[in-house]
């Protein structure tokens, strides 16, 4: 229950980090997260980045311009904020499934909703990464870098959710098998 708890936490700690870093052609540092692009310009001076944002959708417009062609690759990299949202909610449901052990009759449940969240973590991982210089005309032919404390974040978070897993399937098959008493007839 702890890896699963630490990995909702993880998840929501990760859902607005940056996950990807890139230097565009012009030497402007951009930092991608599930929610938006930020610009911090040619220098570290100290001064506020411009920012966009898809999730919700503000800020500078233009730096958010989807590249001709990249129409697909934007959908897929809008798809990364709700994929890690659905990671963190799903982990909160598997932490009740599993610590109140419903429905007692299938204790597979809370296994398979952990099941899940990996799945989602690393769904919401790829879409970014795959879509991320494909879909802005800004950040074209620039080379994304993973961004330590959002990428590192949420892979964490999923591979602490995959090894739950693992523990729990491990603990239900070692577990001897419960009946539920009957009613009286």
């Amino acid at each position: 229950m702890l890896l699963i708890a630490l990995s909702a936490i993880l998840f929501q700690r990760s859902a607005t980090a940056p996950w990807a870093e890139a230097r565009t052609a012009d030497g402007r540092r951009m930092q991608v997260s599930p929610i938006g692009l930020a610009d911090f310009g040619l220098g570290t001076s100290g001064t506020a980045p411009v920012e966009c944002r898809w999730w919700p959708r503000l800020g500078d417009v233009e730096l958010c311009d989807v590249a001709p062609g990249g129409e697909a690759a934007m959908t897929r990299l809008r798809r990364a904020y709700p994929l890690v949202v659905a990671s963190l909610w799903t982990s909160v449901l598997a932490l009740f499934l599993v610590a109140l052990r419903i429905p007692r009759t299938a204790p597979f449940v809370g296994a398979l909703a952990t099941m899940a969240v990996p799945v989602l973590a690393l769904s919401a991982l790829w879409s970014l990464a795959s879509s991320a210089t494909v879909a802005l005309s800004v950040l074209a032919n620039a080379e994304l870098q993973a961004a330590p404390h959002g990428y590192v974040t949420v892979l964490t978070g999923a591979i602490l959710m995959a090894i739950a897993v693992g523990l729990l399937l491990f603990s239900r098959m070692k577990a001897p098998p419960t009946t539920a008493p009957r009613p009286p007839q």
